[in-house]
C-alpha cells in the first residue's frame, strides 16, 4: 500500500531534522564532547605575559545534540511506515507512534545521562600536581606538568566515579637545580627506570554535594617508583555544567 500525506510528511521532517542537526554540529565545530555554551579562548596578559582562558558566550553542539537529532529523524522515519491510506488503520496507527515515540524519548534520555568523562590531558600544559616533602632538615615544595589520564564522573552519584591519574615522573620540578638532580637520580625518583606516577580509583565513600563541589574519599591504588599501595585520600571535585 502507498503511503498516505502524514507518511511523507513524517519522512520529509525526519530528512529535515536529520540535515538540521548534523549541519548545525559540523558548523559549530564538530565539537565530539558534550554541548557547550561557552568556550574558552587564551589571551595573553600584556604585564605578566601569561595566558589564562577566557570564555566566550558561544553555543557550540555536541555529540549530545547530534544524536538527539539523529535519534529523533529515526523515530519520525520509523513512525512513517505505520501510516497507511485507511482512515481506519491511520488512527490505530496514530496511537501505536505516539507510544513509540514516547519509548524512544526515554530511551534517549537514559542514553544520553549518565557518567561524564574528562581527559585531564592538557596540550597546553597547564594542569599540574604540586607535592610537598617534609625533609629532616627542610621542607622541600615543587610541582610537576605532566599531568595526563582520564576520570568518569557523574554529577547525579559521584560516588560511582572511576578513573586513573598519571604524572609523568621526568616533568618534577624543584626550585634548586642540583635538588632536581637528586630528585630525579636513582637514590631517589629513578625518573630513566620508572617515568610514571599513577593513582587509580578504586572506590569512592562519603561523598557530599554542595553546589558545584564535592567532597569524598577515594580509596585507591598509588604506583610509584615501581611500588603499589592502596591509599585513601580526601578529594573535591568541582563541576562546572558546560
Amino acid at each position: 500500500m502507498k503511503r498516505s500525506k502524514i507518511a511523507r510528511a513524517l519522512l520529509i521532517v525526519a530528512l529535515l531534522l536529520a540535515l538540521g542537526g548534523s549541519a548545525t554540529w559540523l558548523t559549530t565545530g564538530a565539537h565530539r564532547g558534550w554541548s557547550q555554551t561557552s568556550v574558552p579562548t587564551m589571551q595573553m596578559d600584556e604585564v605578566t605575559g601569561i595566558e589564562t582562558p577566557v570564555y566566550e558566550e558561544r553555543f557550540v553542539a555536541g555529540v549530545d545534540f547530534l544524536g538527539a537529532a539523529l535519534l529523533g529523524a529515526g523515530a519520525l522515519a520509523a513512525s512513517s511506515l505505520l501510516f497507511r491510506k485507511s482512515k481506519k488503520q491511520n488512527q490505530l496507527n496514530m496511537k501505536k507512534t505516539i507510544l513509540n515515540l514516547l519509548t524512544l524519548t526515554s530511551i534517549a534520555g537514559s542514553t544520553l545521562a549518565g557518567p561524564l568523562s574528562f581527559d585531564f590531558k592538557d596540550p597546553k600544559g597547564v594542569n599540574n600536581a604540586l607535592f610537598k616533602l617534609d625533609a629532616p632538615l627542610e621542607a622541600i615544595s615543587g610541582s610537576a606538568s605532566g599531568v595526563s589520564g582520564t576520570v568518569s564522573f557523574d554529577p547525579a552519584n559521584p560516588a560511582t566515579t572511576t578513573g586513573k591519574i598519571v604524572v609523568d615522573a621526568k616533568t618534577l620540578m624543584v626550585p634548586n637545580a642540583m635538588m632536581k638532580d637528586h630528585l630525579h637520580g636513582e637514590q631517589w625518583m629513578d625518573t630513566a627506570k620508572h617515568g610514571e606516577i599513577t593513582f587509580e580509583a578504586k572506590s569512592v565513600k562519603n561523598a557530599k554535594t554542595t553546589g558545584n563541589d564535592t567532597t569524598a574519599e577515594v580509596t585507591g591504588t598509588l604506583t610509584m617508583k615501581g611500588k603499589a599501595k592502596d591509599i585513601t585520600v580526601p578529594v573535591k571535585f568541582t563541576y562546572l555544567k558546560d
